[in-house]
């Protein structure tokens, strides 16, 4: 097929890394909700719903390319007529499970909006941008599956077949989908940035929920590939870029729904590259206003992760005599400011001399559990 048909190689190229990236996003997802945290939920059914769409969609993909994708039109009819409508046919289910697996991602990342925030203001617009996207979901697949009056307009000329216009049709959708990935995005911005927290440790929260504008940037560029099989007259050599793009489209939006939800894996896996070390790149200093009674100590706040998953906080100052303790309250939770649901889990290991006392803070880490 490489020689043969390389524009169609690449497409089926570029797929298939990206389904394997998505597999094993997903896989540590479920691992670690399943498994490490025990703590599973309706975002993990719609996520894995939408993997399996879009393993569907790669199967599609290798069938479409198998009959032409990506060869010159004139090129393929003269080698088989028929090829070109199955390549249609394919192409027609494809459409459905790209939007099916699109629809599934965004209803799985709210749904762990809602498991995460528990303030009224922001669990409302989760519930109106969930509705949204699940009354937009129905809608783009029924035009999907009804896109020509009968459906076999879509891929033959049947006499008296009505069809949706393909280029408003693709170019609405494609409207509707980056407009709801900048809602996704935007939604829970405005309760991170009041998280009373570090500011690196904020940025880096915020991070974590932005990586969906990774998404809303693959879904532009794929912009200008249906522009070019909207006006092309060779539809099976021009489809190549909108098939890459829309591949790449729900793959990526399967790894970003995922990443946020691996943490606990990656501890259980490479403890060191989120354990502690006692070098000054890995310690933050609390406030100079003291420590406990005693102003001049100077604690440093390290971060590990448990066996089971947990942050662990080990707080330490520097004085001759040593005492160690464990505080772990896994099983109690709170509210951060007053819209993230949080466990709390602390490990301090504190050096004191017998006439001070110390008092020393948590480090809050949000959880994905019902309040």
């Amino acid at each position: 097929m490489s020689t043969s048909n390389p524009r169609g190689a690449s497409v089926v190229i570029v797929s298939v890394v990206f389904v394997i990236l998505a597999a094993i996003c997903i896989s540590m997802r479920l691992y670690a909700r399943l498994i490490v945290l025990k703590n599973s939920g309706y975002d993990e059914l719609a996520i894995s719903a939408s993997f399996v769409c879009s393993i569907a969609l790669l199967i599609l993909t290798g069938e479409q390319v198998r009959y032409g994708e990506g060869l010159h039109y004139q090129a393929v009819i003269a080698k088989n007529p028929d090829d070109f409508t199955q390549q249609l046919k394919y192409l027609w289910i494809s459409i459905i499970v790209y939007n099916a697996s699109l629809c599934l991602t965004k209803i799985s990342i709210i749904l762990q909006y809602l498991r995460v925030f528990v303030g009224s203001g922001v669990r409302r617009a989760c519930w109106a941008t969930l509705a949204f996207v699940i009354c937009y979901g129905i809608y783009t697949i029924s035009i999907s599956i009804f896109a020509c009056i009968p459906i076999s307009g879509f891929w033959s000329s049947t006499p008296g077949a009505h069809c949706v216009s393909k280029k408003f049709s693709w170019f609405f959708n494609a409207s509707f989908n980056i407009l709801s990935d900048s809602v996704i995005l935007i939604l829970p911005m405005p309760t991170l940035k009041s998280l009373k927290l570090p500011t690196r440790q904020k940025a880096g929260v915020m991070m974590i929920f932005a990586l969906g504008g990774f998404v809303c940037l693959v879904s532009v560029l794929r912009l200008q590939s249906l522009y070019v099989i909207s006006k092309s007259l060779d539809p099976t050599y021009d489809n190549v870029g909108a098939s890459i793009w829309s591949n790449i489209e729900v793959y990526t939006g399967i790894i970003c729904a995922s990443l946020p939800a691996v943490k606990p894996v990656v501890g259980k896996l490479f403890p060191k590259l989120l354990s502690s070390t006692r070098s000054d790149t890995n310690r933050t200093n609390f406030p100079d206003s003291g420590f406990g009674n005693n102003s001049s100590v100077r604690p440093i706040r390290l971060h590990d992760v448990d066996a089971s998953g947990n942050t662990v906080t080990r707080v330490q100052a520097k004085e001759r005599r040593e005492s160690d303790y464990d505080l772990r309250e896994s099983s109690s939770s709170g509210n951060l400011g007053k819209d993230i649901f949080v466990a709390t889990s602390m490990r301090q290991d504190v050096e004191s001399n017998a006439e001070s006392r110390s008092q020393v803070g948590s480090e809050n880490d949000l959880i994905f559990q019902r309040p």
